[in-house]
């Protein structure tokens, strides 16, 4: 089995009543569908040939037109086809194509004439794959509030996933209380200098605060900027805390 690509064939495009007639009468079962993307022309599908005799080989042309004019044609050969048997293909050719619609026509010819030939429609349009990896100060309010949403959603996902785990960990850290305090009150003690010199701020559009160093705290717009004196403000406020930077 094995495909090659090759230049627009004129003779191959022809078509004639002859042609037409071995297409009507062929069993061959042919799915296939189309892609086009700014560079590439690509046909996929799988095909079987319902005989009781093999082919010493089968010929894919896949043509490409617009307008009813030919642009460009590809082609793909399979040897020895057994029948009965399931043969998947993909035909594919670097190309420069213009936007607009196009029609791809796939030409089964096997030794003795044309077997199958099927037509789609297909379209090429301008890609836009790009996106914004950041935020940027041009976001609405509107994009603000689904991206506040969107953090919550993932601070719950992480919640969740997160609870079973403190959950088997509970038993080992009874057993270690009184090591565990100790270190605790360390902590605590050198947060408790730090904090003095944090901010803890949120969003109107957004029921959670942050410390002002959260990576989300620097997603917030200044119009939207709210700043609490203290945990305790944030709190009466009706705001929660951050899962990300446990303010």
């Amino acid at each position: 089995m094995m495909g090659c690509l090759t230049r627009t064939d004129e003779r191959s495009l022809a078509s004639s009543s002859v042609l037409e007639h071995q297409v009507a009468n062929s069993s061959l079962q042919m799915d296939y569908d189309v892609e086009l993307s700014d560079d590439l022309f690509r046909v996929r599908g799988s095909l079987l040939y319902p005989m009781n005799s093999s082919l010493d080989y089968l010929l894919l042309n896949a043509t490409l037109r617009k307008g009813g004019l030919p642009s460009l044609s590809t082609k793909y050969l399979l040897m020895e086809v057994e029948p009965n048997r399931d043969y998947s293909f993909e035909i594919c050719k670097s190309v420069r194509l213009a936007l607009g619609e196009y029609d791809c026509t796939l030409q089964a010819e096997g030794p003795h004439g044309v077997l199958a030939e099927e037509e789609r429609r297909v379209s090429l349009v301008s890609s836009r794959t790009k996106q914004a990896a950041d935020l940027d100060d041009s976001w609405t309010d509107i994009g603000e509030a689904i991206f506040w949403q969107k953090v919550e959603e993932e601070e719950n996902e992480r919640e969740r996933d997160e609870r079973d785990e403190l959950e088997r960990k509970a038993q080992d850290q009874s057993s270690q209380t009184s090591e565990t305090s100790n270190d605790s009150s360390l902590v605590q003690a050198s947060l408790g200098l730090q904090e003095e010199d944090l901010q803890f701020v949120g969003s109107v559009t957004s029921k959670k605060y942050h410390r002002s160093d959260c990576r989300y705290a620097q997603k917030i717009k200044p119009e939207n900027l709210i700043r609490f004196e203290s945990v305790e403000d944030a709190k009466a406020q009706g705001y929660l805390p951050c899962k990300v930077c446990s303010p």
